[in-house]
């Protein structure tokens, strides 16, 4: 089972990470959700930029976005996206000047930390007073496709009971100085699932719920995951996933 005591990199699978999750085109469509949250000027920070997806469209609206990410070779690929406004850094442990951001964003992250509320918690550090937090969950509000059950089940199984559920992480905001501001949903870029295709990166370790699971759990927990994608109704057929992603916004206090 994979452990909590320390964050995730991304680092072991930073040249497929865009193919593998959507990439620019879903990155445009969260930036979209993530833009009418944002004040009209001041620095603004991604945490967990990753390849800068994000980061991109945000970049390209005009805004004054930085990032840090655990993983130098995502980093790599955001600096061709957004320039060299990115650094190698734990989200625990921000290299950024108290109050001096005027927004701060994540997307896809809490649930890959070690401790979501004192990554909560270095957000308000940096934020000025009155500065906007923006937070996308990697937990859907639904979860239609029989593909995605099945794979959240798993994950949930060996990365441990759900962190990024939506009042959890008000209750930890607003333990750390961010009040809630609102609350919405975003559609994700449409994209496929095709159980055979999942199965193999499976077998890849693509999802990093797998990266650290042994054999023994592996055999328990993963093969019999593998086993019904392989037996679901046309196997090789796509799924369409649209499920929406909750997004949360806070204020400085």
């Amino acid at each position: 089972m994979a452990d909590r005591a320390r964050s995730l990199s991304f680092e072991r699978i930073a040249d497929r990470y865009d193919v593998t999750r959507g990439g620019e085109e879903r990155g445009a469509a969260f930036a979209a959700g993530i833009e009418p949250w944002l004040p009209d000027g001041g620095p603004i920070l991604e945490v967990g930029v990753g390849t800068g997806a994000v980061a991109a469209t945000l970049h390209r609206n005009g805004h004054d976005i930085v990032g840090v990410d655990l993983s130098p070779a995502m980093l790599a690929r955001a600096v061709d996206r957004i320039g060299p406004r990115v650094a190698v850094a734990d989200a625990h442990r921000l290299p950024i000047a108290s109050g001096s951001m005027a927004a701060a964003y994540l997307v896809w992250v809490l649930h890959v930390v070690a401790d979501p509320g004192a990554v909560l918690a270095e957000v308000t550090r940096v934020l000025r007073p009155g500065g906007v937090f923006v937070a996308i969950l990697a937990r859907p509000t639904e979860v239609s496709v029989d593909v995605d059950r099945l794979l959240r089940a798993m994950a949930e199984r060996l990365r441990g009971s759900p962190v990024d559920e939506p009042d959890g992480v008000i209750a930890l905001g607003r333990a750390a100085g961010l009040e809630p501001i609102g609350r919405a949903e975003v559609a994700s870029k449409p994209y496929e699932l095709v159980p055979t295709e999942v199965a193999a990166r499976i077998y890849d370790r693509t999802y990093s719920a797998l990266w650290d699971v042994d054999e023994q759990t592996w055999q328990a927990e993963v093969e019999p995951v593998v086993a019904a994608l392989r037996e679901l109704p046309d196997p090789h057929r796509a799924r369409i996933n649209t499920d929406p992603y909750p997004l949360l916004a806070f204020r400085r206090t």
